[in-house]
């Protein structure tokens, strides 16, 4: 498996080394094609190009001045409350409790559902992929930790990570406080999506998921939860923090779980 995943990985990278020699650069000393740059920024980057054509801007800077183009598009999302929990309404949901929002031009943005921010609490560190590296659906691509804890996450969808969130490093508690909004994790261009979509969950079906991971949390919590729900009180935020007796591992185990623990 691991050796097709290699081959599938390499001939993916020669595809798109051939792809980019065949486009129109948008200058000698970046891999970007013109017509596709010019789609997201219109065309004020590539207007004014040195005559050895040199672009006027580093390939980081170009990076990070697309994925602020996408970012300036992303609207305020609608929500719906189910058991408690935050969804939202046209954003894919994965298994592994990561959530998927489609921007324009077929990029997509990343993150953690608002189950897995309320129930594991806010991380310590939450180490990233890097900028180039290449994901697949289901396979682990970013790991939270707290107290030395670590809580493996799935990639929800396959392709390359264009651009992370640098916010995460220095504040990863922000998955915690706005995991739809300043939360995201990264961008990525994927390679597979209508496939991928196969294995994603979307509103009606994504709330009903929602319900039944509920159920499974509280059947975890047991007589604590009960006598707490009897009283009044609502959803508690950082499940792990104010039950750490239900044990780290165990949530990992119950709510994470990769494709091959299934």
């Amino acid at each position: 498996m691991k050796h097709n995943v290699y081959e599938f990985k390499k001939k993916k990278t020669d595809k798109e080394a051939e792809g980019l020699r065949s486009k129109r650069r948008i200058g000698i000393d970046q891999p970007f094609d013109n017509d596709a740059v010019v789609s997201i920024t219109g065309p004020e980057y590539t207007r004014y190009l040195n005559r050895d054509g040199i672009a006027v801007l580093p390939y980081e800077g170009l990076k990070k001045n697309v994925a602020d183009f996408l970012l300036k598009a992303v609207e305020q999302p609608n929500y719906t409350t189910v058991s408690g929990f935050q969804v939202v309404d046209n954003y894919y949901h994965h298994v592994g409790h990561s959530w998927v929002h489609l921007l324009n031009d077929g990029w997509v943005r990343i993150g953690i559902d608002d189950f897995v921010s309320k129930v594991f609490g806010p991380a310590d560190t939450i180490h990233l992929p890097s900028a180039g590296d290449f994901l697949m659906q289901g396979e682990v691509a970013w790991v939270l930790t707290r107290n030395d804890q670590k809580a493996p996450m799935q990639s929800p969808v396959s392709g390359i990570v264009f651009a992370v969130n640098d916010k995460i490093k220095e504040q990863p508690e922000v998955t915690h406080d706005d995991p739809y909004g300043e939360g995201w994790l990264f961008l990525l261009n994927p390679v597979s999506l209508e496939i991928n979509k196969k294995e994603l969950k979307l509103e009606k079906e994504c709330f009903q998921w929602i319900e039944k991971e509920n159920q499974n949390l509280l059947e975890l919590l047991g007589n604590t939860y009960e006598r707490l729900a009897a009283t009044g009180g609502g959803l508690i935020d950082d499940i792990f923090g104010n039950f750490p007796e239900i044990g780290w591992d165990r949530l990992v185990r119950t709510f994470l779980r990769t494709a091959e623990q299934r």
